[in-house]
């Protein structure tokens, strides 16, 4: 999931790297790690897990409110390319996964150490965007019990992405938003441009910024980066 959102997102050029499978990581992303093992545990010790059964699951006015970080995700979608057929599997796991008034909500946390370059930002980033919607388009694995890769029967789907503040960890904002066709369009073209650019029929597009080069997990080791 997190090749795709970052390739598309951030930068084209990490593809190859992907697909060699080298992974880098930065300062940032570690910290962001930190955190949600934290809150990982914290939900997990605080607590009491109800039993999940498959008149709740297919109840959709039936409120559910999954463990943190405890629904793998799976997103499959096949695209017909004048190139020839290709599909395109994306897993994940999603931070927190909830239904509430027959609303199916993904919630992610995003870190930044300067979290008030925010505060005029109207919409997030488009890597974060593209994750949240990725997941909620995805079937969720919820146990052999109930048939294994499954969907969580919903009215409609809402995303929030949580700016945390690595210093103090505490939520600095959030968005949130109801799906739309608009999102549902900007996910399937992305997800269409990452398959054709990972298979080579597309050109990968460089972002000419230096700034985003430098901060960049790969920038020692990429020979397009900009120096």
């Amino acid at each position: 999931m997190t090749d795709f959102t970052g390739a598309m997102g951030y930068c084209e050029f990490q593809i190859p790297f992907f697909i060699e499978g080298v992974r880098a990581e930065t300062a940032q992303m570690l910290k962001g790690t930190e955190h949600h093992e934290e809150a990982e545990r914290i939900e997990k010790e605080t607590t009491v897990p109800v039993q999940l059964t498959k008149t709740k699951l297919e109840d959709k006015k039936t409120d559910l409110n999954f463990m943190r970080e405890d629904i793998l995700t799976s997103f499959v979608q096949d695209f017909d390319f004048k190139e020839g057929l290709a599909r395109l599997v994306l897993f994940g796991r999603a931070d927190k996964v909830v239904r509430q008034n027959e609303t199916l909500i993904v919630s992610d946390d995003k870190h930044a150490s300067n979290p008030k370059r925010y505060e005029t930002m109207p919409r997030p980033y488009i890597s974060q965007l593209l994750q949240v919607l990725t997941y909620l388009d995805s079937t969720y694995y919820l146990g052999d019990s109930f048939g294994g890769w499954a969907g969580i029967p919903h009215t409609q789907k809402m995303y929030q992405i949580n700016i945390v503040d690595t210093r103090t960890r505490s939520i600095y904002k959030t968005y949130e938003e109801i799906v739309n066709e608009n999102h549902v369009e900007l996910l399937f073209y992305h997800a269409s441009q990452f398959t054709k650019k990972c298979l080579q029929w597309d050109d990968l597009i460089h972002h000419n910024s230096k700034p985003k080069c430098k901060a960049c997990g790969f920038f020692e080791s990429c020979s397009n980066a900009l120096k």
